[in-house]
């Protein structure tokens, strides 16, 4: 494809949204870095206080609807109608959702919420710091963060758009999963713009920020195991090869780039976790573990509508749980439409099995035996791991538990590989997304022009560069999360279209669904 094509299938006014935005933010940071981010929390807590119980039940209403798909008979539409064929395996279908979805974040936070929570829980709570319900508390607020709200505000998207996308012939865009609400009309060119603009702006600044956290955990990495102090020539090295790697990635396609990446990255991840386990406190872990996910099953309710609503509270669920929730809500509209390339030929059922319930599973057990190890060192061993933490960065805790650990000399350099390997997968597979979104048709096309690829490649990677070097990733932070706000609410109308087009077509579609199976066995 030649230049003047690639110009041509170029969606401008979407794509101008977030370099607008983060342009502006840029010029505001380096004139003002303090004051401009100070403003920006203001707003952010004036939302959290205001609307974010809104964010806790439309949370909460995804995964409650997710679960009853599961088992309701719709669950076995597919995706591509009745005869398509799946394309990928299972294996690589979990890999590869697990590691695009939340594995940057397991690799930084799995020993850090748990330790911080059980020695300085929410006031709301009234909880003695470092009890045993302090303790409990804390883990299953660590699988409330992780498992089942997250990949539930990503499958709830991925339902409503992969179903328009594959069984109704619509573009691939988030736009496309309002479709089944609004029905035959047809969506104005000035609402598609706003939705997917909004959608790239904040997959924008989630890369960025999350890159971020990236370069702060390999750069004390690479203190720890090879006493090189991290600054700002080690971050630009570090981003440098990371952008580079998966700008790289993206460009060999997901058959063979993510695809790949995935599979080491889910191995590497088990590996850890049974060393963990292995030569960790085992029976600590698992009983922790175990209480902790019976605490959390029948506390789930309860812990989605924390929102401590007494004047003068610490404003802990506001800063904690609903600011994870609109964090995952910037994430959720690209993340499933990355997930539905991996559908076609599964049926709904499978589709919330694969990408919510196995996953959640995943994130429990990686959270029972990282935060049970930190646990144990510092209530049991008596070694004081939050002085620390709060000493050296929250992105240290990670490489330091590690110490009390055979093998630490091997068991280091993997972590920091992992860390790598959790970033690349994911900036990959969302490049790889929302250069595939920026084509004005993409309904014939698996993947975009490699020029686009890198287009955005470099806009997320730059960006947060430029912010931790500017000491302004608190900027970005807050503005992705404030775009999660009306991405809720998108979501909820997704949400709401599916169950709408379902009411009135399900049985049909469910109809044709048993007569192609029965056809399919007699043949």
């Amino acid at each position: 494809m030649d230049k003047k094509g690639i110009i041509s299938k170029f969606r401008f006014g979407p794509a101008a949204f977030p370099v607008i935005i983060f342009g502006v933010l840029i010029i505001l940071g380096f004139m003002n870095a303090q004051a401009f981010v100070k403003i920006l929390w203001s707003v952010f807590e004036w939302l959290m206080i205001n609307i974010g119980w809104a964010v806790n039940l439309g949370c909460l209403a995804f995964v409650i609807f997710l679960l009853v798909l599961c088992v309701h008979p719709i669950g076995k539409i597919k995706f591509g109608g009745p005869n398509a064929k799946p394309k990928y395996s299972t294996w690589n279908w979990w890999a590869i959702s697990l590691c695009a979805g939340i594995g940057t974040g397991i690799v930084f936070w799995g020993a850090v919420e748990p330790l911080k929570h059980a020695l300085e829980p929410a006031g709301g709570m009234n909880l003695e710091p470092g009890s045993i319900e302090a303790i409990i508390w804390a883990m299953r607020t660590s699988f409330l963060h992780w498992t089942l709200t997250p990949y539930a505000i990503y499958v709830t998207a991925g339902l409503a758009i992969g179903y328009a996308y594959y069984n109704m012939g619509k573009p691939y865009a988030v736009s496309s999963g309002l479709v089944p609400l609004f029905g035959k009309r047809t969506l104005g060119k000035t609402t598609i713009d706003i939705v997917d603009g909004l959608t790239l702006f904040a997959i924008t600044g989630g890369v960025a920020g999350s890159l971020g956290y990236g370069l702060l955990q390999i750069g004390s990495g690479l203190d720890f195991v090879f006493n090189i102090e991290p600054g700002p020539i080690v971050w630009i090295s570090i981003a440098l090869v990371i952008i580079t790697t998966y700008t790289i990635s993206s460009a060999t396609g997901l058959d063979r780039g993510i695809k790949w990446l995935s599979d080491k990255n889910a191995w590497i991840f088990i590996i850890l976790l049974i060393f963990v386990i292995v030569f960790g406190p085992t029976a600590f872990i698992f009983n922790l573990t175990t209480q902790s996910v019976g605490s959390y099953v029948t506390n789930f309710v309860e812990a989605m509508t924390f929102t401590d609503p007494l004047p003068g509270g610490d404003l802990w669920p506001q800063w904690w749980d609903m600011y994870w929730f609109v964090d995952w809500l910037s994430f959720g509209p690209i993340v499933g439409l990355f997930l539905i390339k991996l559908c076609y030929g599964r049926s709904i059922r499978e589709f919330i099995v694969v990408n919510l319930l196995l996953p959640s599973l995943f994130g429990m057990i990686w959270f029972g035996a990282f935060g049970g190890l930190a646990l144990d060192l510092q209530l049991v061993e008596g070694i004081d791991l939050l002085g620390f933490m709060n000493a050296n960065g929250m992105e240290s805790l990670m490489l330091k538990i590690f110490e009390y650990l055979p093998l630490v000399g091997l068991i280091r350099p993997l972590m920091i590989i992992t860390i790598c390997l959790s970033f690349v997968t994911l900036a990959d597979s969302m490049t790889s997304t929302v250069s595939l979104m920026s084509l004005k048709d993409n309904n014939n096309i698996n993947e975009a022009p490699i020029s686009i690829k890198l287009f955005w490649g470099l806009l997320m990677g730059i960006t947060s560069v430029i912010f931790v070097l500017n000491g302004g990733l608190e900027g970005v932070k807050v503005v992705k999360t404030i775009a999660g706000f009306p991405i809720l609410f998108l979501q909820v109308a997704m949400m709401f279209g599916f169950i709408k087009y379902m009411y009135k077509h399900g049985k049909k579609e469910l109809a044709q669904y048993e007569q192609d199976n029965l056809e399919e066995k007699i043949s």
